[in-house]
């Protein structure tokens, strides 16, 4: 696994992480796998950040505009925008509306963009950024201290289980939701 730039500063006001990984996989098949994915397969959560349980769109996850609700495993929600769509090449969204009271207190929003890049027959490089947008100065020193290393360890975590699944074939799990009633 290559990493890019452990914690960037991003600008003054807005920390950022990027991950970079190459995978096994024509950059089609890649971009085609990672931007529908199903969250509850990747996003399986770590010590400050709650699991995606949920979404309240499943399927048809690929035009700019769309909105929904993701849903938590300690009960709280975000509303997911997704911004752009450039098959076969990038993809971005931001998460706002954050109803863990921690979540609403330090973050605007948590922005994320994906490119792609064939990088010869069968590889592409995967980048991954997170960009988070404190609700004020102090925010911004929680965030840039403590969240963005759990938001690096799991988005790590994240792009590692969809490149396994990309190398070895096994594509269910990012492909198929499992019947979960919508937490409300």
């Amino acid at each position: 696994m290559e990493t890019q730039k452990n914690l960037r500063q991003g600008n003054e006001k807005n920390p950022e992480t990027t991950i970079t990984m190459t995978v096994n996989a024509q950059i089609d098949r890649a971009f085609n796998y990672i931007a529908p994915i199903n969250l509850t397969h990747i996003f399986r959560g770590n010590a400050l950040i709650p699991a995606i349980v949920n979404t309240s769109v499943k399927e048809g996850w690929n035009q700019a505009g769309l909105v929904r609700t993701v849903y938590f495993n300690d009960g709280s929600t975000s509303q997911e925008s997704l911004l752009t769509m450039d098959a076969p090449t990038s993809f971005s969204y931001k998460n706002a509306h954050f109803t863990s009271p921690v979540l609403a207190a330090l973050l605007q929003q948590l922005e994320g963009e994906w490119l792609f890049t064939d990088v010869a027959t069968n590889k592409t490089k995967i980048e991954w950024t997170y960009r988070a947008i404190p609700t004020n100065f102090l925010a911004r020193l929680v965030v840039r201290l403590i969240l963005m290393r759990a938001l690096r360890s799991m988005l790590i975590d994240a792009l590692t289980i969809a490149k396994n699944d990309l190398e070895s074939g096994q594509l269910e799990g990012g492909t198929t939701w499992t019947k979960q009633p919508a937490k409300q």
